[in-house]
Formats: C-alpha cells, structure tokens, sequence
C-alpha cells in the first residue's frame, strides 16, 4: 500500500523524537528506510510539532496526524491525540478514515492539525472532495472547518484552530446531501461493488466473500429471490456492506445447505457503530441446513443485529451458532418486531453469559407464533425460544397494581411506589401491539380500530426483562 507522509515540522529532530505523543493503541514505528515529505513551515521560538501514525485495518484512509503549536517546553507534555471509538463521531455521514481526538492544554498557542491519507484508500472518492469537519459540543453538531487547506499533491488536509476537540474528514458530496446542500460541484460516479465495504474491511468475513457474486445482489436488491448458497452469501455482503437502514426482503426459493461453508450473520456490530438488517425473511417453507457460525462477538445468528424485522415459514437444520452473547439461531439481538411465524429450529447454541435462546437471543417484544426447537444451549437442553421467555418464566408474577376498566374502555390504575419502568402492554389476538411508557399516566384507553380480543396488563422492568405486575383486563370489540 502506497503511503505519503506528510508532516509538519520546525526541525527534523523534533519530528522523529516527538511523532508518538498520544495513546498509541492504533499507531506503529515508522520504518527508518520510509520517506517523510516536510512542508514548509514558519519557525519560531518554542514552535514545535507531535503526532501519531495511524494504523486502522477497517478504516485505513487516514494515515497520519500532525500538531504543531508553539509552547515553551516539550509540547508532548501538553497535547494528546488519540482515535475517538464513540460512536456518536464513527457513524458521521461520508466519514472518511478515523476521528482524530485533538487535546492540548492553555500552554500551546497557535495551534494546527494536519492530517495525512492514504488516497488508495479512499474507494473512489475524488481527493478535491475531502473536508475536515469539527464537532462542536457546544451545539451538538458538526461545523466544517472552513479554513482548512487541501494538499493534494501531498495527500494531505491541514488547517489553524481555536478549539480542541474530534476532528475527522468526510467527503463532501455525502455530507452535504444528507443536508439538503446543493453538491452538484462534488458528485462523482461510484460503483459500490468496486471497492472493498467497511463490513470486508473491519470483520472477519468468513466463507461469504468467496461466495458473494456482487454484481448479482445489485441488480436484485433491494427484493431477493434466493435458490442457492451463493446467492444467499450475496445478500449477506448487501445487507452488511451497503444497504445501511434499506428494507430489505428475502424469499427463499429452494432448500439450500450450507454445510462446511463458515458463515456470518446478516446485520452486524463493532464498537463504532450498528449495521442492522431490516426487513423481512419469507422462508416459504424451505429448509437452511448446516449452518455453522463461530465468532468471539455479540449479536450473532442467521440474523445478527436487526430492527424492524419478521420471519416466516422457514426451518433450520443443523445449526451451529456460538458467540459471547445475544446468541440465537435465527437471530441474535433483534427488535422493533411484533410477531415471527412458523418457525422450527435445530441444532445447538453456544451463547456466552447470558442473552442466549433457541430461535432468539435478545429480543423485547416478539410473539412467537406456531414456532417449534429442538436446541441444546451449551450442551444443555433449551426449552425457550429466547431469553426473555426465560427470564419472565424465572421470575414470580406478583400483581401489585389493580386495574379496573369503564364502558368507555378506559383503563384506571392504582399508584404503588417502588417501580422505575411502568409501560402499558396491549396484545391483540395474542400478538404484542403496544408497550407504552406509564410512569405519569394513571388512566389509558387504546382502541386500535382493529375488530378482535385485547389485553391490557401493566409490566416493569424487572431482572433484565419487562415483567407483568397488575392484573390482565381482557375485552372484545
């Protein structure tokens, strides 16, 4: 990978000794043998510079960063530069490489960053695009930096600033889309399935990529029609590396077996960000076998992380799933969803600590209907479709609220003290419709225009899941 390092430096000495002031958990020793391109720089007394050599596999367009400042001793003492890991900055639109933590104490005067990138990296983006953004706690938003200088021939983006704080590029044209900005100075042509995703970049991708025919899961998405393995591990890659909050649809066309391939979960986690998987899973009957997934993270099943997701009508056969939680065959940590349909399980788990279930790790609101396991959790048989069904079979119902209905179909409840997570549950037809937040609210009257039998009950939360604490007012309409 070709790199240009650019550094500002009043003196060579001072770079080499001072260019690792920071945490250095993402940075490496430069090779004595590689190139380093000093810019010119005004010196002066007490002018000096530090920095870090950036080193992120998942996010390798930024490379280096620079400060100088002028302070009367050693400068290291009084900056510290680190990559932020909040996923608040991570999930900027249209960030490009890492954000930078920039902090420097009352000491340092005149200060200037200077980040350097790697334009390989940077998977079709024009250089002339780059912007450096600052985040502006104050406000809670994101102000370009608008003096900032682009060196393209050094690969580099450098400018003078008054405040400490997260500093990171973005591409232009993404940025300002998302707010309504006229970017018809920065668009460009972009083949997605030309570059590598952050989901090949930052995870270990398993047997999907060896499999995934890209060009095939962007001409059918966002609706697939799956017949095989192949075009299963597609979709994968689709909805990991470039649907982002898309509703996706999949239908199962055929049977399909999946034995000895090492396969990934669709929707995935880092400690940056979430890449959920929304959408809906139509088996239509068929069979997936031989599953196997193995990882050392959270969130982990056929589904991995999903929000707003159904299922029906599928069977697994001979799966294999482990992980260190919210661990589940079908899904790992999902919600938003009211109800999953006839859906039959085999195989075994291996779930961690906790959050572990046959169909389901982590789920809060799932009706399961006409579903069925056999699964084994760590070797041991597993009767729950998810852990919240165990937890509230763990945990004693006592009705401590009374709840009494009018002909109006008003629900009165009487006040306790001693509960920090009062919600209102409504279920029509057996199927969770409502959790609503009840605190401050000592009457409630749902009517949701629906013909059918409803129930309405008080829950709170209570051992790690919402848990009945009044009695069930049934009624018909």
């Amino acid at each position: 990978m070709k790199r240009i390092l650019s550094l500002i430096a009043a003196l060579t000495l001072i770079t080499s000794a001072c260019f690792s002031c920071g945490d250095t958990d993402s940075g490496t020793e430069k090779a004595e043998n590689e190139e380093v391109v000093i810019p010119e720089e005004t010196t002066g007394i007490g002018r000096q510079s530090c920095g870090k050599y950036i080193e992120e596999s998942g996010k390798p367009e930024v490379t280096a960063v620079t400060f100088t400042g002028t302070c009367d001793e050693n400068i290291r003492k009084h900056v510290d530069i680190s990559v932020s890991r909040h996923v608040l900055h991570n999930g900027v639109v249209g960030i490009v490489g890492v954000p930078l933590e920039i902090e420097y104490d009352e000491t340092v005067s005149e200060p200037n960053i200077y980040l350097t990138y790697d334009p390989d990296e940077l998977r079709g983006i024009p250089q002339k695009n780059l912007i450096m953004l600052h985040y502006n706690e104050w406000s809670d938003s994101y102000d370009t930096v608008m003096n900032a200088v682009h060196d393209e021939d050094k690969c580099a983006v450098s400018a003078d600033i008054s405040e400490y704080g997260v500093y990171l590029l973005a591409d232009a044209y993404q940025w300002y889309s998302c707010w309504g900005k006229d970017v018809s100075q920065y668009e460009y042509e972009r083949r997605s399935e030309d570059y590598p995703t952050d989901w090949e970049r930052e995870c270990d991708t398993g047997s999907i990529m060896e499999l995934a025919d890209k060009e095939w899961a962007m001409e059918n998405a966002p609706e697939f029609h799956v017949s095989n393995e192949t075009e299963l591990a597609s979709v994968v890659w689709y909805v990991n590396g470039i649907s982002e909050d898309e509703s996706v649809s999949v239908y199962l066309e055929d049977d399909i077996d999946l034995t000895g391939y090492d396969w990934k979960p669709m929707g995935w986690t880092d400690s940056g960000s979430k890449h959920q998987f929304s959408g809906s899973v139509f088996g239509q009957g068929h069979t997936i076998n031989g599953m196997t997934i193995s990882s050392d993270y959270d969130d982990t099943g056929f589904i991995g992380y999903g929000l707003n997701v159904y299922v029906e009508d599928i069977n697994f056969t001979n799966a294999d799933v482990s992980a260190t939680g919210c661990t589940g065959i079908v899904g790992g940590q999902i919600y938003i969803c009211r109800e999953w349909k006839n859906i039959s399980v085999q195989g075994k788990v291996s779930g961690g600590t906790e959050d572990y279930g046959a169909i389901v790790g982590r789920e809060g609101d799932i009706t399961f209907t006409g579903c069925t396991a056999d699964v084994t959790v760590d070797g041991e048989p597993f009767e729950y479709l998810s852990y919240r069904q165990k937890r509230i079979d763990e945990v004693e119902i006592v009705e401590t609220f009374h709840l009494t209905m009018d002909e109006g179909y008003t629900i009165t409840r009487d006040e306790h003290e001693g509960f920090d997570s009062l919600g209102w549950m409504i279920e029509h037809n057996g199927v969770q419709v409502l959790h609503r937040n009840a605190m401050n609210e000592l009457s409630y009257r749902y009517f949701g225009g629906m013909s059918g039998k409803y129930k309405v009950y008080l829950v709170d939360y209570i051992n790690g899941t919402y848990i009945r604490v009044s009695n069930v007012i049934e009624y018909t309409i």
